[in-house]
C-alpha cells in the first residue's frame, strides 16, 4: 500500500520542498495523484539549463530546434503559475535562472516576464529570484506590478535588470522583506536603489555588488557608453540589519546598530569612504581594495569591541601594520602587497591565513596554544631562499601547520631539494637552529583540481601529470604540513 501518496497536501509539499528542483518535477510522473500535488506545489522554479543544452545556445533566435525549446520554458512556467493563479492557490516561490540564454534571444518574450511577476505577486509571493544575462543594450524593466508584492520576504535580482526611475514615484511597502539581493543590475536613476531600500525597513541580509546607474545610450553612442558605478549610497533607518555585502560603490554610510557581518570591496584602487553608525555589535569584517585600509582600523578597531573575524584582501596598505584584537579569532591577509612587518596582538586568535608574494615578517604576541598559521605563496621553482626567508619571518615558528606553494614548472629542482631533506640532507644553516624541513610530516600535491598524496612516488606522479594548455593551468601547489 502505498502510504505516502495519501499524506496530506501540507506533508507532500514539505517532501517536494526538500528536493532539487529538477528532481521535485519528475515526481509529477508517478501517479495521478503526485501530479496534482506538484501542480499544487507553491514553488515554481525553472532553470534555463534544463530546457536548453548548450550547442542549442549557439543557434539563431529564428530557428526552429531554439523556438521549441525556448516554447518548452515559456509553456511550463506559464502553466504551472496560472494554475496555481486561477485556482486561487499561493506562489510562494518564483524562481527563474535564464542567465544562460542571451539576451537578444529572450528580449522579444520580456512580456512573460511581465505576466508572471504580475501573477506571482497577486498571489502572495514570497520569494522572487530572477536571473538574467547582463546586458548593457537589451535589458528587461522590473515591472511596477512588484509593488503589489506585500508577502515579499526574499527578493534576488541578478544580470541585465533594470529598475526604472517610475519606482521613485510608488511608495513601496515590503514590510515583510528580510533579504535583498542586487547583483550586476541596472539603474535608471542612482537614487533608486536607495529608494528600494528604504521602503524595506525589517531588512536583515542586503548584498548589492557592481549595480551601475544606466541610461540608454543616445544616437550614435555604443552600446552602454553611459554606464557608470554607483558613487555613494547611504542606509538609515534599518534597525534590523544584521548582514551586509556591498562591492563597487565609491563611499558607504551605514545607519544599523545591530549590524553583525560587514563585507566592503571598492572599486579597484579608487579612493572610498566606508562609514558605520555604530560598531559596537560588529562580529566579522572583510575589506576588499580599500586604500590604506590600516588607516582607517586604526582609527576604529579600538570601536569594534566584539570583533571576531577579520579579513584583508587585495588592500593598499603601509609597509609596517599592526592589528589589535582582544576577541579576535580568524585573520585573513590575502595578497596585500608591499608588506614588510605584521604585527598581531590577538591572545584569542585561533587561524591566522596568508596569501601573498612578499615576505614579511609576522609575529604574534600573546598567543593562544590552539592558534594555527596557514600559508600561500607563489614562488619560482628555484627560489629556495626566499621560501626560507619566509618561514624565517614567522615568529613564532612553531604556530606554523601548513604551507601551500603555487611553483611554476619545471618542478625538478624542488622535487629534488624535497627529497633530499627526506634523506637526511637539508637546507640548515651552518649556526642556527635545524632547517622547517626537519618537522615536515605531510606533503600533498594538487594540479588541476587533482590531489596526490603519494609522496614516494612523487618523481612518477610529476612526470605523469597532463600538459596544461595555458599559463595558470602550468601551477602546481604542494601543500605542506608541519
Amino acid at each position: 500500500m502505498d502510504r505516502i501518496s495519501v499524506l496530506p497536501k501540507t506533508i507532500l509539499h514539505d517532501i517536494l520542498g526538500r528536493l532539487p528542483d529538477k528532481d521535485a518535477a519528475k515526481t509529477s510522473v508517478l501517479s495521478k495523484s503526485w501530479s496534482e500535488t506538484w501542480f499544487s506545489f507553491p514553488v515554481v522554479a525553472a532553470w534555463s539549463k534544463d530546457f536548453f543544452n548548450m550547442p542549442d545556445l549557439q543557434l539563431s533566435p529564428e530557428d526552429p530546434l531554439w523556438l521549441s525549446r525556448l516554447d518548452m520554458f515559456i509553456g511550463y512556467v506559464s502553466k504551472r503559475l496560472r494554475r496555481l493563479h486561477d485556482q486561487g492557490l499561493a506562489v510562494k516561490e518564483l524562481k527563474l535562472k535564464m542567465k544562460y540564454i542571451s539576451d537578444k534571444m529572450l528580449v522579444s518574450h520580456y512580456h512573460h516576464l511581465d505576466e508572471w511577476i504580475q501573477m506571482a505577486s497577486e498571489s502572495g509571493v514570497e520569494v522572487l529570484g530572477l536571473h538574467l544575462a547582463l546586458s548593457l543594450d537589451k535589458f528587461y524593466n522590473l515591472p511596477l506590478c512588484l509593488v503589489e508584492a506585500k508577502s515579499l520576504t526574499t527578493l534576488v535580482l541578478t544580470g541585465g535588470i533594470r529598475l526604472d526611475p517610475a519606482f521613485l514615484n510608488h511608495s513601496l511597502k515590503f514590510f515583510s522583506v528580510r533579504k535583498l539581493l542586487f547583483h550586476s543590475i541596472l539603474l535608471g536613476d542612482e537614487r533608486v536603489m536607495e529608494h528600494f531600500i528604504s521602503h524595506c525597513p525589517l531588512v536583515e541580509y542586503l548584498t548589492l555588488i557592481h549595480c551601475l546607474p544606466y541610461k540608454p545610450s543616445s544616437v550614435g553612442d555604443p552600446p552602454g557608453s553611459r554606464a557608470h558605478y554607483v558613487k555613494s549610497l547611504s542606509l538609515h533607518g534599518l534597525q534590523k540589519l544584521k548582514q551586509v555585502d556591498v562591492q563597487g560603490i565609491e563611499e558607504i554610510y551605514i545607519d544599523a546598530l545591530n549590524l553583525e557581518n560587514l563585507r566592503y570591496a571598492a572599486r579597484i584602487w579608487d579612493a572610498s569612504k566606508l562609514n558605520l553608525s555604530s560598531y559596537k555589535n560588529l562580529r566579522r569584517l572583510s575589506l576588499c581594495f580599500v586604500r590604506r585600509a590600516d588607516m582607517w582600523l586604526l582609527e576604529r578597531l579600538p570601536k569594534i569591541p566584539f570583533l571576531e573575524s577579520l579579513t584583508l584582501k587585495d588592500c593598499s596598505l603601509s609597509e609596517r601594520i599592526n592589528i589589535p584584537g582582544p576577541q579576535l579569532k580568524f585573520f585573513k591577509l590575502l595578497n596585500c602587497p608591499n608588506l614588510k612587518e605584521v604585527n598581531i596582538d590577538a591572545p584569542n586568535l585561533l587561524s591566522c591565513e596568508y596569501f601573498g608574494k612578499d615576505e614579511p615578517v609576522i609575529s604574534f604576541r600573546g598567543i593562544s596554544n590552539q592558534l594555527e598559521v596557514n600559508a600561500r605563496i607563489h614562488m619560482d621553482h628555484q627560489d629556495v631562499d626566499r621560501l626560507r626567508q619566509f618561514i624565517q619571518n614567522i615568529e613564532p615558528q612553531e604556530v606554523l601547520t601548513s604551507l601551500s606553494l603555487c611553483i611554476i614548472p619545471p618542478y625538478s629542482y624542488f622535487y629534488e631539494m624535497l627529497m633530499g631533506s627526506k634523506k637526511g640532507e637539508c637546507y640548515c644553516f651552518s649556526r642556527g637552529p635545524e632547517c622547517w624541513w626537519h618537522g615536515l610530516k605531510v606533503v600533498k600535491i594538487t594540479h588541476l583540481e587533482r590531489t596526490y598524496e603519494n609522496v614516494e612516488d612523487l618523481k612518477a606522479m610529476l612526470n605523469a601529470l597532463p600538459f596544461a594548455d595555458n599559463y595558470e593551468e602550468e601551477f602546481i601547489s604542494f601543500t605542506l604540513e608541519l
